[in-house]
């Protein structure tokens, strides 16, 4: 790990293979490309924790339009000349997707993965605010930071994270705050599809769980006739697996999400194992 314009940023692979931006989830960090990354040698991988996260928390506040500048900042310092591909997860999803619209010529290609984009319902009540999120912080993580079966029972029925990830889990969620937590969900909440993805010019692909029909599922659905030539899959269909195990399949599934990108990077193609739209 080394610290690049106020980030913790990961490296692996070659570095002069084609560059890969990772970007986690919300409330994550690079650790949860641990299982991927190794599985990519051939690209220069470059995971960061975002700002407000793991070795980044002091680069505060969190928020969307910030970090999209920093990751976009990043490609930049890290492969000058160069396009990146770029792989979100989650609330990494939405950033991609604003880094798209904002700055597609510093992008040779996108995987969005996990990316909620349309207003939920009961949004307009405050029941995703700051606030709301600061009330679940107070309740559900900061009275458990000690008490591993509370911390093993939320990564596997809340973030859908298998046990093998408990200790960077558990570092995780001990490190939490009520501003790093709060702030990011409460961006994940507020965060809406830019209207100029519409002329993004960078090959998209674009992932979501099959049970994730509250946000996820419909954000793909509305996402995929508003990017030009954007393709659209369905992850964890043929498996056993619960929405939030969809929705980190990264972590569930590592061979798979490894296969997706380099297929992706390659080849612009659909990997076996997902179920194209």
């Amino acid at each position: 790990m080394r610290m690049i314009n106020n980030l913790a940023v990961y490296e692996s692979g070659d570095p002069d293979g084609e560059p890969i931006l990772l970007i986690h989830g919300a409330a994550g960090g690079a650790w949860c490309w641990r299982d991927v990354t190794p599985l990519l040698p051939e690209f220069h991988c470059i995971a960061p924790d975002m700002p407000e996260h793991g070795g980044s928390l002091h680069n505060a506040p969190f928020t969307i339009d910030s970090t999209t500048d920093q990751m976009l900042r990043l490609i930049r310092t890290m492969s000058p000349g160069r396009k990146a591909h770029v792989v979100g997860l989650s609330v990494g999803a939405q950033i991609a997707i604003e880094m798209l619209a904002r700055s597609p010529e510093w992008i040779a290609s996108a995987i969005v993965s996990g990316a909620q984009g349309i207003e939920l319902p009961g949004f307009r009540l405050g029941i995703y605010s700051e606030f709301a999120m600061s009330l679940v912080y107070a309740l559900g993580i900061k009275p458990w930071k000690n008490n591993d079966a509370w911390i093993r029972w939320n990564m596997r029925s809340s973030a859908g994270i298998p046990e093998t990830f408990f200790q960077e889990f558990k570092q995780n969620f001990k490190s939490l705050t009520r501003d790093s937590w709060s702030r990011p969900m409460a961006e994940n909440y507020r965060f809406r599809i830019p209207g100029n993805v519409r002329f993004v010019d960078p090959p998209v692909l674009l992932i979501a769980g099959d049970k994730e029909t509250a946000d996820v599922l419909p954000t793909l659905k509305h996402l995929l006739p508003m990017i030009p030539g954007a393709k659209a899959a369905l992850v964890g269909m043929n498996r056993n697996w619960s929405a939030p195990q969809q929705h980190n399949w990264p972590l569930n599934d590592p061979q798979l999400f490894a296969s997706t990108v380099r297929e992706w990077v390659t080849r612009r193609e659909i990997t076996a194992g997902l179920v194209p739209i």
